[in-house]
């Protein structure tokens, strides 16, 4: 048995955590615009900005001649084959939507920097429509171009996109309680990120139980090489562990009172757990034999 080698786990693994960030992000942006809550927005933005950036760094990387795709890009855009793609092709559209968002966050970053005068077209509700949109898009997308991949049956389940979704909503959460000072919105993302939590250690619980009973030989093994074979260590430490159960305890400690620290911990062990799941995913895949 061995593992996939078509996708680096660190490179893309990396993409899809920037990804979600950014995506995910980006909906929390809106949703605090739009309630008028101003702490901390400047940051935010930045850090959306920065990700999206990141996102796409590591995304080029993994490919096997980064310094061609400009070329391919605008090259398909002049022939029409690009828009034909849009349709057809999980890579064509989550390119569009990752420039799309670069755009929009760099517009955010902005108009909280440089360019102050941005902001009305920035705080205009149909921007931040638009902004929560793409990000809620982005995010999505990159479940569904890894459940997607053929040959790598561990992968090709929907349970892939929302298990994204839910690590990716936790990961804007675990951003706003790094940067947020106020008590009561600390509490509401206390009480979130609890639920989000609980909902993430159902869907790695259904994505291992699929896999394992009814899944195909590859898919077993792969599941088999988290629970209990090479990657098990990093599996349970990284993921179970510190990722989902410790920010949990912690969540039930901060409910009864708020702690700057404890918040801190939960926060960073969250981010830290969301980036080795996807690694671990990745690396995970195993191609299914093909019989002659």
């Amino acid at each position: 048995m061995s593992f996939q080698e078509v996708w680096s786990p660190f490179l893309i693994g990396s993409f899809l955590w920037f990804a979600g960030i950014a995506g995910m992000g980006s909906v929390a942006y809106a949703l605090l615009r739009l309630y008028r809550v101003e702490e901390k927005l400047r940051e935010l933005s930045l850090v959306l900005f920065a990700s999206i950036v990141l996102a796409l760094v590591f995304v080029v990387a993994d490919l096997s001649r980064p310094l061609n795709m400009p070329l391919a890009i605008l090259g398909s855009l002049a022939s029409g084959v690009f828009i034909a793609k849009l349709a057809v092709s999980w890579m064509t559209l989550g390119i569009s939507l990752l420039s799309i968002l670069l755009v929009l966050t760099l517009a955010l970053a902005l108009r909280h920097t440089a360019v102050p005068a941005l902001s009305k077209f920035t705080d205009n509700k149909y921007f931040l429509a638009l902004l929560a949109l793409v990000g809620l898009l982005v995010t999505l997308y990159s479940g569904f171009l890894i459940s997607s991949a053929p040959g790598v049956p561990f992968w090709n389940t929907a349970l892939i996109p929302v298990l994204w979704l839910i690590s990716a909503s936790i990961c804007a959460i675990a951003v706003l309680k790094i940067l947020v000072h106020e008590e009561k919105l600390s509490r509401i993302l206390t009480t979130s990120s609890l639920a989000l939590d609980a909902a993430e250690l159902i869907a790695i619980a259904a994505l291992l139980n699929v896999a394992l009973y009814s899944g195909s030989i590859a898919a077993k093994i792969s599941a088999r090489a988290l629970l209990a074979g090479e990657l098990a260590a990093p599996f349970w430490a990284g993921v179970v562990v510190l990722g989902v159960l410790a920010p949990l305890v912690l969540g039930f400690m901060l409910l009864k009172k708020e702690d700057r620290r404890l918040a801190l911990a939960a926060a960073v062990l969250a981010l830290i757990g969301a980036l080795v799941l996807r690694i671990l995913v990745i690396q995970a895949g195993v191609f299914e034999v093909v019989g002659l």
